[in-house]
């Protein structure tokens, strides 16, 4: 046997003082899923949420669970038991004794057998990542906060309709345009002035033919580069 006969079962029950939408949260939080996927755990039966564990891994995924809310139990799981080489030698029983170890055997077949509740190991292991405080940890302590002082003795409320400021009647500017006049519309304000066209030497320039080639091609030789010394890592 190599000693995975253990389950971690879950029936519904939940921490006290949680609540089933905040536990359902955490378990699916804590499988990295959904909540619609975890909802079926808790309807109140009896669910093998892990099989075929060894008794430590089972007692971390309790511990896990018990962190989320989710209360669980580590059941141990009864191993098929072994047909011996000369049972079928024996002689045959009565038919009511045969009928009594019929139902015996039955009662004893492989399943989930007595509960028994596992004591937490002090590490989780692949869960130690896990976070999860108990339904109603206070996580950051409450600090009174000194309500902020203004000094309003320099102030004072007027009556509605109070007028805060007199109005003052502000003089137009003087601007003294008696030195300004208006022209005739059309009039000419100003006398054009005759500008030289710009005088461009081009007598030392001249102009191929289409097509012609302006400038020769020259080979340019293509560069020696010495890897030698290089190496791919």
């Amino acid at each position: 046997m190599n000693g995975k006969t253990f389950a971690v079962v879950f029936s519904g029950k939940i921490a006290e003082g949680a609540s089933v939408e905040q536990v359902k949260g955490n378990v699916a939080k804590l499988f990295k899923v959904e909540v619609a996927k975890v909802e079926r755990l808790f309807s109140g039966a009896r669910v093998a949420i892990k099989k075929g564990l060894d008794e430590t891994s089972a007692k971390k995924y309790q511990m896990a669970l018990a962190k989320a809310g989710a209360l669980c139990e580590v059941v141990k799981v009864a191993a098929p038991a072994a047909e011996s080489p000369t049972a079928a030698v024996t002689s045959p029983k009565p038919p009511r004794a045969a009928a009594a170890a019929s139902g015996a055997a039955q009662a004893d077949s492989p399943g989930l057998t007595k509960s028994v509740v596992k004591p937490a190991p002090g590490t989780l292991g692949e869960f130690d990542h896990v976070t999860l405080e108990q339904p109603g940890v206070v996580l950051v302590e409450h600090q009174e906060v000194a309500p902020p002082q203004f000094d309003l003795g320099g102030l004072r409320l007027d009556e509605p309709g109070a007028t805060l400021a007199e109005h003052e009647e502000v003089a137009p500017p003087e601007v003294d345009t008696s030195g300004l006049t208006v022209a005739e519309t059309g009039a000419e304000l100003g006398e054009a002035e005759t500008v030289a066209p710009i005088q461009v030497d081009l007598s030392g320039l001249s102009m191929d033919e289409p097509g012609a080639t302006l400038v020769e091609h020259d080979e340019v030789p293509e560069p020696h580069i010495d890897t030698s010394k290089l190496s791919v890592s």
